[in-house]
C-alpha cells in the first residue's frame, strides 16, 4: 500500500500538524513537540502566502494567532530567540515545559495552538 503526503496546501499542513499532535500525545518528548510547534509556526506562514490569504476570515486568522501570547512564545523559540526546556520527571510522569521562566503544560500549550488553527480549517 501506497502512502503520499501531499504538501501543495495549508490545509495538507494543517493535516501534518494534526498528525505531529498525535505523535505527541503518543510519546510526549522534547523532539515531538518542537515538530508539532515547528508546523504550527510554519503553517502560518503558508496561509500568509496563499491565495486565501486576503480573504476575511482568513485575515482575522492570522491576527488571531499572531496576537496569542502562547503562539508568540513559541515562534520565539522557534526562531531561537528564548531557550525552552522539556521536562519529563520519571517518578511521576509529570510533563513540563519551560520557556525562559514561565512553566506550561505542554499539552495545554498543543491544544491551545490546536484549537486556533482547527476552527479556521473545519469551515474551509
Amino acid at each position: 500500500m501506497k502512502e503520499e503526503h501531499n504538501f501543495t496546501t495549508p490545509r495538507n499542513l494543517f493535516e501534518k500538524l494534526l498528525r505531529d499532535s498525535d505523535k505527541f500525545d503518543n510519546e510526549p518528548n522534547g523532539d515531538n513537540f518542537f515538530n508539532f510547534v515547528a508546523t504550527a509556526y510554519h503553517l502560518k506562514n503558508w496561509i500568509k502566502k496563499s491565495p486565501i490569504a486576503s480573504h476575511e476570515t482568513t485575515k482575522r486568522l492570522l491576527k488571531k494567532i499572531s496576537h496569542n501570547p502562547v503562539m508568540k512564545k513559541c515562534c520565539d523559540f522557534i526562531d531561537g530567540d528564548v531557550t525552552y526546556i522539556f521536562e519529563k520527571d520519571s517518578s511521576s510522569g509529570e510533563i513540563s515545559l519551560k520557556i525562559n521562566d514561565d512553566v506550561f503544560n505542554p499539552f495545554e500549550v498543543k491544544n491551545e495552538v490546536l484549537d486556533l488553527y482547527r476552527e479556521y480549517f473545519e469551515i474551509k
